[in-house]
């Protein structure tokens, strides 16, 4: 279904802001985040009480950080970036690791689609319903499974209730516009409270066009290369995509019903929501020939389409048992039926289907002297079909089964040390497959977060995990059309089985608040033995370079940095400075040579005030150009992103606006990680506006 212009700019026309920002708090410090509970963890502790790097948006700041995507929301936080694939289909990066090794959650569980299977393939969470997005830098598999061994992003929604309402009735009306994408979305969610029974329902519809770009879709460097090559003749007959990146236009829209009891000792809920999408391919076509014509008569490219649907049922509880030696329970379990067709034209050219279930129980035991601490179980099953002639991966189904184990002791009221352990059995079938998949993954983790003094805090964690091999490293095998190569998995190949990873991961962090000056300096060395990686070839089968995938050790080292000085903060006004920094350097340990898609260093230096009710920012990001590349791999030059926000709160009626740009300078932006960088540049100059109402 494509998107008629006349329903988008009735959208467009409601100027919202996003309903992200559906958390009914007020606008908060950067010292408060300190305070806000991580769920994804088995024992509920604030950022300041975890050993891990953990961050969280929420919010007003999660508001105007909102994009279409999640890998775009979270994109410009310290660490983060996103495998960008046009406005839609956008991934989180973290610490230069993506594809499974970052596992994007919903409410604790799998997103259970097929986003990680490919960059073109959209999450289906979303961050529009959002309360809050959770960030965990570093190895997370001793929580979520051996698919985590970069980080997870863990998007938290209030469908569910946990806690009786103040009132009967509740609800937020929201809409935004932007100008680059033509984008437009309107959501509501309402809540309605019956004895101890909170029902709830929720609704978003979101429509984008084909966005705009300062310049040429194609880099400047991709050109070069061509005219180098030879191409350039033939290339000057072609009309070159300028000003916009063709068939980039999205409609999506989603929805649940929820009910939630809640009695004095816990709550159970149950959601049923639905998500479609039906969305282009940027820089993707096809150039068919006609048989039965002598000489053949080349025909127009087709544009490619994904049409996707998924249902999922959540059922999530909690309930504490008082004294008694288990003392609480947490249980979530999420089933979906997931289905994409990839639309070559008005033709079907694969279909991918994904059955899914993940559930996970955790059971807290009651303090023994200082120590405090849960275990659990998960199973996780993905049934997985594509059909097709460009289907690249065989029908499989993986099973996992994990028991894990998370321990905390309070040495005293300064010093918290924090052990955990995960055993996750993996099981990949499947009747078409040369060869099967079975064996066990190992890790734990102690870490440690130390207060010497009010003013300085040390958190230090180190960890060894395995990860498992999934499908798509083994069994790949076809051209991968929507991002441009022909994929081989080490089966394919003729390699066999690949190895589990091994890793060994050090985080160490310093933490300082002294009132006007809090900072925060974040040093990593990850070690990774038969590292899976996607190795770019010279080789070209069915017109597409080929990328196999191989094993390697490698190495990340990385430093994260963030800082903010409160200027001015006198009761009812404020004005702050805040500056960040990340970089990753990756590489082979035997042969030194760079892994692909790793990000640049970047730098960032923003400003921030309030008076009263109006608030407003500026903030630019420097990237250096990414020269440090992988073999047969393009570099990417640097750029600034200066984005600005205004905004305003009228606090007795419930109203909330907002104006931000982004982009200002128009500037020519390519994502170093994102597999399309030389074909589709992110979006130019932008105005965003929105108004969000909460009675």
């Amino acid at each position: 279904m494509r998107i008629q212009k006349s329903q988008a700019a009735t959208v467009v026309a409601l100027l919202a802001v996003n309903p992200v920002a559906f958390a009914q708090e007020d606008s908060e410090t950067h010292h408060q985040i300190d305070e806000v509970v991580v769920t994804a963890t088995p024992l509920k502790r604030t950022v300041e009480q975890l050993a891990q790097p953990t961050s969280i948006l929420r919010g007003e700041e999660l508001a105007l950080k909102q994009s279409t995507s999640i890998g775009e929301t979270v994109s410009q936080e310290v660490g983060v970036t996103s495998s960008f694939f046009g406005p839609v289909s956008s991934r989180p990066i973290i610490r230069g690791q993506f594809g499974e090794r970052v596992r994007v959650l919903s409410n604790g569980l799998d997103s259970l689609d097929a986003s990680a299977l490919s960059e073109d393939h959209q999450t289906t969470v979303d961050s529009l319903l959002a309360d809050r997005i959770e960030i965990i830098r570093g190895p997370a598999t001793l929580l979520y499974g051996s698919g985590a061994a970069g980080g997870i992003v863990n998007v938290v929604d209030r469908r569910i209730a946990e806690s009786l309402m103040e009132k009967p009735f509740a609800a937020s009306v929201a809409a935004s516009g932007e100008s680059a994408t033509s984008k437009g979305d309107i959501a509501a969610l309402g809540q309605i409270a019956a004895g101890n029974f909170v029902f709830s329902a929720d609704y978003f519809y979101r429509t984008t066009d084909d966005y705009d770009i300062p310049g040429s879709a194609e880099s400047e460097i991709l050109h070069a290369l061509e005219e180098a090559e030879g191409g350039g003749a033939e290339e000057e007959e072609e009309e070159e995509a300028f000003g916009t990146v063709e068939n980039t236009d999205s409609e999506t829209d989603s929805g649940a019903l929820s009910a939630s009891y809640i009695s004095d000792n816990g709550y159970i809920g149950i959601t049923a929501s639905f998500f479609n999408s039906d969305y282009g391919i940027p820089g993707h076509g096809h150039e068919e020939e006609d048989p039965g014509m002598m000489p053949p008569v080349e025909e127009e490219e087709e544009v490619v389409r994904i049409d996707l649907e998924q249902t999922r049922f959540d059922l999530r509880g909690e309930y504490d048992f008082g004294e008694s030696f288990i003392s609480g329970l947490r249980f979530r379990a999420a089933a979906n039926d997931y289905e994409h067709v990839e639309l070559e034209g008005d033709e079907i050219g694969t279909m991918f289907e994904n059955q899914g279930f993940d559930g996970r129980v955790e059971l807290r035991h009651a303090r023994i002297g200082e120590l405090e601490g849960a275990f659990g179980v998960q199973y996780e099953s993905i049934d997985f079909d594509a059909i097709g002639d460009e289907a690249f991966v065989p029908a499989s189904e993986t099973t996992r089964f994990s028991l894990f184990l998370f321990e905390e002791l309070a040495i005293n009221s300064n010093w918290l040390l924090q052990a955990s352990a995960r055993v996750e059995r993996q099981e990949i079938t499947g009747s078409t497959l040369p060869l099967s998949y079975d064996d066990d993954a190992f890790g734990a983790s102690i870490g440690t977060v130390w207060r010497p003094v009010d003013e300085l805090r040390v958190s230090a964690n180190l960890s060894i995990s395995e990860r498992h091999p999934n499908s798509t490293e083994l069994y790949a095998d076809g051209p991968h059309i929507a991002a441009q190569r022909y994929e081989r998995g080490s089966v394919s190949l003729g390699n066999g089985i690949l190895n589990k990873e091994r890793s060994r991961n050090i985080d160490v962090s310093l933490h300082g608040d002294s009132g006007r000056f809090e900072w925060t300096l974040t040093g990593f060395v990850n070690t990774v033995n038969d590292y899976i990686l996607l190795r770019p070839t010279a080789d070209i089968v069915d017109e597409f370079q080929a990328f196999n995938f191989e094993q390697t050790d490698a190495e990340f080292i990385g430093v994260e940095a963030e800082g903010v000085v409160e200027v001015i903060d006198n009761g009812d006004s404020h004005f702050h400075i805040r500056a960040t920094a990340d970089f990753v350097d990756a590489e082979e340990r035997r042969s030194g040579a760079n892994l692909p898609r790793i990000p640049p260093k970047r730098f960032t230096l923003g400003l921030h005030g309030g008076l009263g009710q109006f608030d407003a920012g500026l903030d630019a990001t420097f990237a250096s150009d990414q020269n440090t590349v992988a073999e047969n791999e393009l570099r990417t030059e640097g750029y600034v992103l200066l984005n600005a926000n205004l905004s305003y709160s009228f606090d007795d009626t419930g109203v909330y606006l907002f104006l931000r740009g982004t982009n200002l300078l128009d500037e020519d932006i390519r994502q170093h990680t994102s597999p399309l960088k030389d074909l589709a540049p992110l979006p130019g100059r932008a105005l965003h506006a929105g108004v969000r109402f909460d009675f």
